[in-house]
């Protein structure tokens, strides 16, 4: 063979001992994932031949095209649950458990039967400090970090340590003790690879035991109620006809692998996460190569919350350059892959024995089972996925498909393991050069740089499913990215960057003051707020089959991002994907576009299958893993001198780690000694300021918030508490009973998420005018008007612009004194709205309502007064432009838009809840 001469060695730093690559068979699953009959993995160890990859969008017929999985009551969840019948199987209960977090910290000594021995005297349970002040400090001067030299000189003023009765006098001892804090998510180590032809130069990789990783999620105290050991099936009722996917544990991965299993096993999905970043930020070119470990055991999301460290860091691969002196282009790019694989073996290959054998863990609570970590998901930018899968940059990962077929809607023959390794093995037995060999994998679609990929030998692992959808880097960055590119060509840039400038302030939505054409290193958070209002700002200006095409990637997009699916919203995704094949052809009859063979466009096409295998997006989004940048590697780097700047990152994450773990075992211990919980405090629908920002006179409302029938409103809608009833003529005519109301400029809106696990908020205003805001803001909402509203839709409700936010006083004045107010009075804060035009029968084909104002020259618009409660929700209202703009319209700024234009149209893209609802 040809090879040798470039293979990579392995140093270990602790011992000098020398290790070599692995390079056996694979191991791979079998495509039958039908609901009915999903047990049919391939068994571990194929025979040659055998094995297919994962299925392809299924088609949805005869589904109801008018629901949408919705939020049900309790009284109304009909959900059926059917948990797997073997799976998660307790071994036995660790009775010294407590005992155990106790001695981990010094708090007892094991004998040698394991039993926990006591010296008979109270033990300090924040040992090793000498107090809880003591800990205290501690935990402020280690993830605070305020310092060392000013953490010195404050313990060097007199009498300061004394009178805070600290063990320690400067930093150092600090540092000493925490130290003394046992790593319960198992100790670094560093690791030195070399090529064999450049014994000189090596690479370091930095990591720790993946299973004692696993082993600190598994047993920790804070995770302990959530952690979940057996796959469910969810259905919307009992006909057991509509499958329901969100957690990991109701897809059908799950399923599969537990029937591969012995009964009573558990299965831990491990999803690993790689993605390179910049640690400088200005200049210099530092950079760092985290690799993150979570489980999808725990819910998505506890794991999307740093606070709950359901996410640990277990290695940092090297970031060495690799020379490049007498190499091509071509073998300096094959040798940094090669290298990446490698470092993926060492780091990862505990977990090969593992998951065929299992593991014995206990558990938080506990529990003792046999654990199974099993490689569910790998979660990397499409670059990287490339590199993880061994397939050639530029096409896809997943499936067979070549670069120039990338647009074809169908036909895609799914990617294996073994199909891979059959291609690399038979590329390397044909080839008498590292030449032939790299052709002959590049013209089969296979990267031709890997010899032996790292998931050679994963039990129950096929790595092309395993890679998942990314939301931020497919969607946002790459697929909408170039959507806005075309519609920028469609219509003139000019005009488009008019539009944006011109749109009204919605809580939500970013205005973008000067467009968007001269913006430069867009974020994906940009890229979110252009999704918002692209599409109102095309309509009229671009041909019905160009607003279908945008229509149905912006569908598609916010659809792969429920938090809960079902056969009907998949089936929603999957009519996105065929409205967007019916349409596209807008884009290459203007001669925007060629052809469409872009890979991020390509792997809208298996994002349905993803979610069917792993359950819905947010479980494997690279948006969590991005943020945990932050703490794992940007911050530590900060924190360094800069100059070899690895080890003083792990010191100073391992420092944080341990405070982190001690606090979890006081918290724990603590807790456990309550006899009764503390309840958990409920958010209520509403929130206003406890204090109000005004108390103005009512000539004065009507004046600075452009409400000129706001006391005649007042008066009628007090008019309907009285006993018996008046007519609204006469009560016009009687004064009120105050001169003055409390006038708030805001309130928060809490309602009724969607998703199970996370609270939705929404924020209105009505500020008054005034000299720094000559024009006020007065935001427009979305008003429950009858019995008729729904979880979803628009029935029932109608777009109304909320102008005074104000409470009735508890006090009257008649003329003689103070007397309270009626109790049938109101009694929380109440709105004056405007009213817009009531919706229509349907929306237009761009998906939106269109509605217009009620007033005219001369005429008072439509109002009412309506208690906060029936406000649905925020709303933004986009101008229907004109595709030939008069003046006036071009004169439209974001402050007076929604004074000077008469119709509009319903923004259903501006968050998530909206779409969701409006939808």
């Amino acid at each position: 063979m040809v090879y040798d001469d470039q293979g990579l060695t392995m140093e270990d730093e602790e011992t000098g001992d020398m290790g070599g690559a692995i390079d056996e068979d694979p191991g791979y699953m079998s495509d039958d994932l039908d609901d009915d009959d999903m047990y049919h993995f391939i068994p571990m160890e194929p025979e040659p031949g055998e094995g297919e990859a994962g299925p392809g969008p299924s088609t949805h017929r005869n589904r109801r095209q008018d629901a949408i999985y919705r939020s049900l009551d309790d009284d109304d969840d009909a959900r059926v649950t059917d948990e797997h019948p073997s799976a998660g199987r307790c071994i036995q209960m660790d009775k010294h458990l407590h005992d155990k977090y106790r001695q981990l910290f010094g708090h007892g000594s094991e004998d040698k039967d394991g039993d926990i021995l006591m010296d008979g005297t109270e033990p300090n349970s924040y040992a090793p400090f000498a107090s809880e002040l003591d800990w205290r400090v501690a935990q402020w001067a280690i993830k605070d970090s305020p310092g060392h030299a000013a953490f010195d000189r404050l313990l060097d003023i007199p009498g300061v340590k004394e009178k805070l009765g600290l063990s320690y006098h400067n930093i150092r001892k600090l540092h000493q003790i925490v130290d003394s804090i046992p790593e319960r998510a198992g100790e670094w180590k560093t690791k030195h690879l070399r090529f064999k032809d450049r014994p000189g130069e090596k690479f370091t990789i930095r990591h720790r035991n993946v299973i004692k990783a696993i082993q600190s999620l598994w047993g920790s105290p804070e995770l302990a109620d959530d952690i979940v050991y057996v796959p469910k099936k969810v259905f919307s009722d009992s006909s057991r006809e509509n499958r329901i996917f969100s957690e990991m544990w109701t897809a059908q991965w799950w399923h599969v692998i537990q029937n591969l299993l012995p009964d009573g096993a558990t299965v831990a999905p491990v999803i690993i996460a790689t993605d390179k970043t910049q640690l400088t930020q200005f200049s210099g070119n530092k950079s760092a190569y985290p690799v993150y470990l979570t489980l999808g055991n725990i819910p998505k999301a506890l794991r999307r919350k740093p606070s709950k460290h359901a996410c640990i860091l277990i290695a940092y691969l090297s970031v060495e350059k690799i020379s490049r002196a007498q190499l091509t282009q071509q073998e300096h790019r094959a040798r940094g892959q090669r290298l990446f694989h490698e470092s993926m073996r060492i780091v990862l290959s505990p977990l090969i024995k593992a998951g065929k054998e299992g593991v014995e863990m206990t558990g938080g609570n506990g529990e003792v089972r046999r654990i199974h970590p099993i490689l569910s998901c790998y979660v990397a930018d499409y670059p990287e996925q490339c590199l993880v899968a061994c397939s050639k940059n530029g096409t896809c990962p997943k499936c067979q498909t070549a670069a120039k077929e990338l647009q074809e809607m169908e036909g895609h023959e799914p990617r294996t393991q073994k199909w891979t390794r059959d291609i690399i093995i038979d590329a390397k037995n044909t080839s008498n050069t590292l030449t032939q060999f790299h052709s002959k994998c590049m013209d089969r679609e296979v990267s031709g740089s890997i010899n032996t990929p790292f998931w050679t030998d994963f039990p129950f692992t096929d790595i092309h499913r395993s890679i998942t959808p990314d939301v931020l880097h497919q969607l946002y960055q790459g697929v909408l990215k170039h959507l806005i590119n075309w519609c920028r060509r469609a219509m003139t840039p000019a005009e488009l960057d008019r539009r944006i400038r011109s749109l009204p302030p919605a809580y939500g939505v970013r205005h973008f003051k000067n467009g968007i054409t001269a913006l430069s290193q867009i974020s994906g958070t940009e890229r979110k707020n252009m999704a918002k209002i692209l599409l109102g700002c095309l309509a009229g200006a671009i041909p019905q089959r160009g607003i279908l095409a945008v229509k149905s990637i912006l569908d598609f997009i916010y659809l792969a991002q429920y938090s809960t699916h079902d056969s009907i919203t998949l089936g929603y995704m999957e009519d996105a994907l065929n409205l967007w094949e019916a349409n596209r052809v807008f884009f290459l009859e203007t001669g925007i576009r060629g052809d469409f063979n872009i890979p991020k466009f390509h792997s809208l096409l298996h994002y349905i299958e993803s979610i069917k295998m792993f359950g819905t997006t947010d479980n494997y989004n690279t948006e969590l893993f991005e943020h945990l940048h932050i703490d794992f590697a940007k911050l530590g780097w900060r924190a360094s001198n800069h100059r070899d700047e690895f080890p003083q990152m792990i010191t100073w994450l391992s420092r944080r780690e341990k405070l982190t773990s001690f606090e979890v075992y006081l918290s724990s211990s603590h807790y456990a000694q309550l006899e009764h919980p503390l309840p958990i405090s409920q958010r209520l629908p509403i929130s206003i300021a406890k204090f109000p920002n005004q108390n103005k006179s009512l000539s004065a409302i009507e004046v600075s918030h452009h409400a000129p029938g706001f006391e005649r409103a007042l008066k009628e809608h007090l008019n309907l508490f009285l006993t018996p009833r008046t007519s609204n003529q006469t009560a016009a005519l009687y004064p009120l009973p105050f001169k003055k109301l409390d006038i708030y400029h805001q309130f928060k809106f809490h309602p009724s998420s969607l998703q199970d696990d996370e609270e939705e908020s929404d924020i209105v205003k009505a500020i008054p005018i005034s000299k720094t805001n000559p024009h006020g803001r007065f935001d427009t909402v979305i008003v429950l008007k009858g019995d008729a509203a729904e979880a979803t839709g628009v029935a029932g409700t109608q777009v109304g612009r909320v102008k005074v936010i104000f409470c009735l006083p508890s006090k009257l004045d008649y003329g003689l004194g103070p007397m309270d107010a009626p109790p049938q009075w109101p009694q929380g804060p109440l709105a004056y709205v405007e009213w817009f035009s009531k919706f229509k029968a349907s929306p237009g084909n761009h998906g939106m309502y269109s509605v217009k104002k009620t007033d005219s020259p001369g005429i008072l618009p439509l109002v009412s007064i309506v208690p906060l409660t029936s406000i649905r929700q925020s709303c933004m209202l986009i101008p229907q432009y004109s595709l030939r703009p008069a003046v006036e319209e071009q004169s439209w700024t974001t402050d007076t838009v929604l004074d000077s234009a008469s119709s509009f149209l319903v923004n259903n893209w501006q968050n998530m809840y909206a779409f969701q609802t409006i939808y």
